[in-house]
């Protein structure tokens, strides 16, 4: 600070005024020229800035300083420079069951509910459809939608959203479902064709309602899943985010759409083997991808899509 500077500079002038006098240029002149004294055993006794210098080194030497040792029972040369932690090195084994602990101790997410349908019926809308697509993504194949009314007392315990279900679990519910005469479902399915004519989100949305269309009993309210209704159905129906995993009818239109397109897929397999469709389904893995180079698109890939739509025939 400039406190501080101030009074280093007044001990600077204190000091020169001091030396100028004509005894303290004596002493020093004496000192200077002065030998070192030597001491009763024969010794130089070492003064002055040297004496301070050896004082400092001494006090250096009562300091402590932690130096890593090598162990003397093992004999390891690399413990003095190894630095051991605190903690306990835990095997794969040992995490993955502590990780399987922790999973079991976490409350299982609820399935599809039927609030959704009885807050509908609680208005008066007594026939209430779930509606649900399958085929958005893929690069091949179809888009298809179903529309389903799931009777009030009926009860499926396996159902569920149909991407948290494994495919055998999906059959079963889909034969379920198409064998009961109580439950009101009708399918659609919008070709790759159409899909690159009117693009996907055009294709998703008529799809969903032509389904909606083709129920035998027209339905007083209509639950989809997504964040879009189809125009021709907005002055009766309801987009829910999620709904497949909320409510039960949509779940029922997931399953039935979901299994639809994957069998349609499988026979597009049989007639175009090299693609794997049915494997991934006409989606983009890697495997699709690969074989999409190696062998180009076949006839059900959409050429609206990358990579289709930048090789020759593409959009």
């Amino acid at each position: 600070c400039v406190g501080s500077r101030i009074t280093v500079l007044a001990s600077r002038l204190a000091f020169r005024g001091a030396c100028s006098s004509p005894s303290l240029t004596r002493v020093l002149t004496s000192s200077i020229a002065m030998p070192p004294k030597a001491s009763a055993a024969g010794k130089t006794t070492q003064q002055g800035l040297g004496a301070f210098l050896q004082k400092g080194i001494k006090m250096v030497e009562h300091i402590k300083v932690d130096v890593p040792k090598a162990s003397a029972e093992n004999g390891d040369k690399s413990a003095a420079g190894t630095r051991t932690s605190g903690r306990k090195r835990t095997t794969k084994a040992e995490a993955d069951a502590k990780a399987a602990a922790k999973a079991a101790k976490k409350p299982k997410k609820a399935g599809p509910s039927r609030d959704a349908e009885r807050r509908c019926w609680s208005a008066g809308k007594k026939i209430v459809c779930g509606v649900d697509e399958a085929g958005r993504g893929p690069l091949a194949g179809p888009v298809v939608a179903a529309a389903c009314v799931f009777p009030e007392d009926l009860v499926i315990d396996a159902i569920n959203d149909s991407k948290q279900m494994t495919e055998e679990e999906r059959e079963e519910v889909y034969e379920e479902l198409m064998a009961n005469d109580q439950v009101i479902k009708s399918v659609c399915v919008i070709d790759h064709e159409r899909i690159d004519e009117i693009n996907i989100l055009e294709a998703t949305m008529e799809a969903m309602a032509k389904s909606v269309e083709g129920l035998s009993t027209r339905a007083d309210w209509v639950l989809i899943d997504g964040n879009r209704v189809p125009p021709s159905l907005l002055d009766r129906a309801e987009a829910i985010v999620k709904g497949d995993a909320k409510s039960v009818c949509i779940a029922a239109a997931s399953v039935l759409a979901k299994v639809t397109r994957d069998r349609m897929m499988t026979k597009i397999h049989d007639e175009y083997p090299a693609f794997g469709f049915d494997q991934h389904k006409g989606y983009g893995v890697k495997a699709h991808m690969d074989a999409i180079h190696k062998h180009g698109p076949c006839p059900y890939h959409r050429k609206t899509f990358a990579p289709m739509k930048y090789m020759p025939g593409g959009s």
